[in-house]
This record gives C-alpha cells, structure tokens and sequence, in this order.
C-alpha cells in the first residue's frame, strides 16, 4: 500500500541530501573558512605614507666644540612605503577560533534540516497510508488531513528547495 500512496517521491536519501544542502554553503568551503585566517597572514600589511613640508628646519653640522644650527628652508615633499608582516598568526591566527565555531554551527545547522526533514518525511507518509486504509468518515475530516499532509508536503518543500514540488532551487 505504501508504494501506492507515495510511489511520486523521492527516496528518503535524496530528501536528507536537500534538506542539508539546501542552505547552500559546500562543506569544503566550511573547512577552508576555518584554515584561510592562518593563511591569510602569508599577505603583507602595506601602509603608504606622504607628507609635504613648506619649511624645514635642520641642523647641519659642529664647528669645534660649539654646535652650529644652519637654518635651511626648503620646501620638501616624502612618499613612504611600509610592508609588516604578523609571523606569529601563521602559527595560529586569532580568528581560527571563530571562524572554527562558524563552520561548526553551520554543520549542526544542516544536520539539524536533515533530521528535520526525515521527520517530516515518515509523518507525512504515515499519514498518506491512514488516508489510504482508514479514511476519515466525514468530508470535514479527510480534508483536515489531506491539509495536514500538504502542510508537511510544503514544510519539506521549504527545507528541500522545492524537490516535492518539482521545482527544485539551488
């Protein structure tokens, strides 16, 4: 009976697949956010630096034992170029720890949508056989659950990207 009342859907490994992907994060991008912090400090700081002087005033040289200020005024105009590097976050980076936890959440987000959806999945079957083998006796009834069965049919829609419905999103 069961082949009958759900002989349109698809397998229950194809729904928890969805279900996890849908969010649409690749698991090894997760484990690259989680390595990219340390690997991003290979990358130098660069900081430019100008000025422009209207006058300077220097000290030239010493005569004998007396020091001798020469007074020059010179318009001057000084361009700077800085690269620093953080060795020490190559070791570990600072930001491993949160972006770690990141990836971690995310993971437990999609096993989460993947326990969700098998749920949803054996419910809505569940209910599809009552329909079939025990059908409601008033018409106020069977259509309560066949509205309980399109309320789960939609719920898996959302968690899937539309795989009951046809219209599979990325």
């Amino acid at each position: 009976m069961l082949l009958l009342v759900a002989a349109g859907d698809p397998p229950i490994a194809a729904v928890q697949q969805a279900a996890a992907s849908h969010d649409g994060i690749d698991p090894s991008r997760l484990r690259a956010w989680v390595a990219r912090p340390r690997s991003a400090h290979w990358l130098p700081r660069v900081t430019l630096d100008a000025s422009r002087t209207e006058r300077d005033t220097r000290v030239v040289g010493v005569t004998g034992t007396v020091e001798s200020d020469y007074l020059r005024v010179n318009p001057s105009t000084q361009f700077g170029v800085r690269l620093s590097w953080d060795l020490d976050q190559l070791v570990f980076s600072k930001d491993e720890p949160a972006a770690a936890w990141t990836a971690s959440r995310l993971i437990d987000r999609r096993e989460e949508r993947a326990r969700r959806a098998t749920r949803l999945y054996f419910q809505r079957r569940r209910l599809l056989v009552q329909l079939a083998l025990d059908p409601p006796g008033t018409p106020a009834l069977r259509a309560e659950r066949e509205n309980q069965v399109d309320e789960i049919t939609a719920e898996l829609d959302e968690l899937t990207g539309g795989l009951f419905s046809g219209r599979r999103t990325p």
